[in-house]
């Protein structure tokens, strides 16, 4: 017995299909920009959560309450903004952006915090908590363009 054939598909069907799928994903790259304020927005708070590693804890808790409301309204408005919402850790180019600006954000808190708990750095916290600031601001406009590279040259959600 032969395995079954595929069915054969009309050339001028395929380049339909195959022209809908990319207008499809151009006109997602289109709408997949976040409003101009989203990433620094985004940067403060990353930034914040690394600025407050020397201080009491009750202000630390405060702030973790102030970033997770403040993480669920970015993603509020980006949503209703652009109406779709795409992992951050989604296969392509994004990934590597994503990922890099999670080990950089997680080792900046933790190199904060000891330098202010061990060292006695007061300020320490507060100078990394900009620094990443700035770089979780630039990462989130590379993670976009990069999202919308990758849609243009054919990848997906």
């Amino acid at each position: 017995m032969s395995p079954a054939q595929p069915p054969a598909v009309d050339p001028a069907e395929a380049a339909r299909m195959l022209a809908e799928v990319q207008a499809a994903n151009a006109d997602l790259a289109r709408r997949a920009k976040a409003p101009t304020w989203y990433h620094p927005a985004l940067g403060l708070l990353m930034g914040g959560l690394v600025a407050v590693q020397g201080q009491p804890i009750v202000l630390m808790l405060g702030y973790y309450l102030v970033f997770l409301v403040g993480l669920m309204l970015l993603v509020g408005v980006y949503k209703r903004h652009t109406g779709l919402w795409i992992n951050g850790y989604r296969a392509g180019r994004t990934r590597w952006v994503a990922v890099g600006l999670a080990v950089a954000a997680g080792l900046s808190l933790l190199l904060s915090a000891w330098l202010v708990r061990d060292q006695g750095l007061v300020a320490a916290p507060f100078v990394i908590g900009a620094v990443v600031a700035v770089v979780v601001t630039i990462g989130g406009f590379v993670w976009e363009a990069a999202f919308r590279r990758d849609l243009r040259d054919g990848g997906d959600l």
